[in-house]
């Protein structure tokens, strides 16, 4: 996955151990260009924290536009696709929702692929959800995520004590302070933001 070069760098150096709660931010989306018309599984094949064995295995819920989605060679189109991501879910609603799932029958799914196919490139907004986001955000996380300012603005209103465990704040190569990131959050609209564990100092 890669984040264009355009936009600016916001690295966070943080303790190993909060690490997992940056995955949340992958609640609210990130941004990721592919060739219109991508199979789902070659997409999800080609980022960062994922394999075929962990597609097929562990993720059990996948929506695309809203839909639910059994079949991996599906290709992603439309102006703004939206894919969602879960692994099982409990209860009947868990139920219905899984994938290729004996009650897939009690929901709406995609049965037909379009005659035509879109040219070009998409941007896919990718969201990730429970054990999904902590198994594979680290690795999306560290390699660089593009996503809109609000969303990690809104992350960090809903934890306002994580500035404490900042170990170093990199805008485009210089270091700044949290209030610095704060004011320079609230005057961006897409990002590429980057967390990694701070090296030991």
């Amino acid at each position: 996955m890669n984040s264009s070069s355009d936009l600016s760098r916001l690295e966070l150096q943080v303790n190993p151990e909060d690490i997992p709660l940056y995955t949340t931010v992958l609640q609210g989306g990130i941004l990721v260009k592919a060739r219109a018309g991508i199979p789902l599984g070659s997409f999800l094949d080609a980022l960062p924290g994922f394999n075929h064995d962990y597609i097929v295995n562990v993720i059990q819920t996948i929506f695309l536009d809203g839909t639910a989605i059994d079949d991996l060679e599906t290709p992603i189109e439309g102006d703004h696709p939206v894919l969602a991501l879960s692994a099982a879910m409990p209860g009947l609603a868990g139920a219905i929702l899984r994938k290729n799932s004996y009650h897939a029958a009690l929901r709406t799914t995609v049965t037909e692929r379009r005659d035509h196919h879109q040219q070009g490139s998409i941007t896919i907004t990718l969201k990730l959800f429970n054990s999904i986001a902590r198994d594979c955000g680290p690795a999306l996380l560290a390699a660089g995520i593009r996503l809109n300012a609000a969303v990690l603005r809104g992350f960090c209103s809903t934890h306002p004590t994580l500035a404490a465990g900042l170990r170093h704040i990199v805008l485009d190569g210089r270091p700044i302070t949290a209030d610095s990131m704060s004011v320079w959050l609230e005057q961006e609209q897409t990002i590429t933001l980057i967390v990694r564990e701070a090296a030991n100092d």
